[in-house]
């Protein structure tokens, strides 16, 4: 890995990503610690608060939208997206940006690519299979989400980044990957309902570890643990692997 990076977790699935000069964020939802989200076949408190500061999304280039789960995109969220920020995003969360105006998307399925420059970078996006349950009946009224692959070339050096969604761990995923080699895996954690007659509907720290397996990333960020209630495993089972390339850090800054 050879850019400088920084990287703040905000709770949840929402993080912002710095490489260099460019600033990139994904899937925001803020509502406050206590609010309740309805996602028809079950609810959901969020047992912790967002950590963020007024400037934390200000000019941000880059939004990744995975789907349109409310802890994934909330009202709050959607208000900090600027309108001069670049947005890629699912079929799903398109239709919810569009409601609050926000409608220069780009729309990507499965993969599907788009290429940008900004801030002096190529960027290369490829919108990666995120299965949203072990269970497919329950993937199927999940809906359809997105991972997403990036490419960041300045001059020489360059750095792959692979944000996974809420998935499950599956096969295809890791042929859509192919033999890309990843420095940085952004992993959906939390088992999220498992246990339940839902299912488990995102990664535990089992599928995690086939996923590193894999996949060899040179570092793994873990995410989407702890935010809600339907998050189910907590984070000492990640740290059960004992894999160094794991960083578990709130506000994480690397080389």
């Amino acid at each position: 890995m050879r850019m400088n990076f920084g990287f703040q977790s905000i709770g949840g699935a929402t993080f912002v990503l710095t490489i260099g000069d460019l600033k990139i964020a994904c899937d925001p939802v803020l509502c406050s610690r206590g609010t309740i989200v309805d996602f028809f076949w079950f609810k959901s408190r969020r047992v912790e608060s967002p950590v963020y500061q007024e400037t934390t999304f200000r000019e941000v280039d880059l939004w990744l939208i995975t789907h349109n789960h409310e802890d994934h995109l909330d009202d709050t969220g959607l208000s900090v997206i600027g309108e001069h920020s670049t947005v890629i995003c699912n079929k799903n969360s398109s239709l919810k940006l569009a409601e609050r105006g926000l409608t220069d998307l780009t729309v990507l399925d499965w993969g599907e690519w788009k290429n940008t420059t900004m801030k002096g970078c190529r960027i290369e996006i490829e919108a990666i299979p995120a299965v949203h349950g072990i269970s497919p009946l329950s993937a199927f009224f999940a809906g359809k989400g997105n991972g997403y692959c990036l490419t960041i070339t300045k001059g020489e050096e360059h750095i792959r980044i692979y944000i996974t969604g809420d998935t499950v761990y599956r096969k295809r995923i890791i042929r859509a990957i192919g033999n890309r080699a990843i420095d940085l895996m952004i992993a959906n954690m939390g088992a999220a309902k498992a246990g339940s007659w839902i299912m488990t509907l995102t990664l535990d720290a089992k599928m995690l570890q086939k996923m590193i397996s894999a996949l060899q990333p040179k570092m793994v960020i873990p995410v989407h643990y702890g935010t809600f209630e339907h998050y189910k495993e907590p984070v000492e089972e990640i740290e059960k692997l004992q894999d160094r390339r794991i960083k578990l850090a709130k506000n994480l800054n690397e080389s």
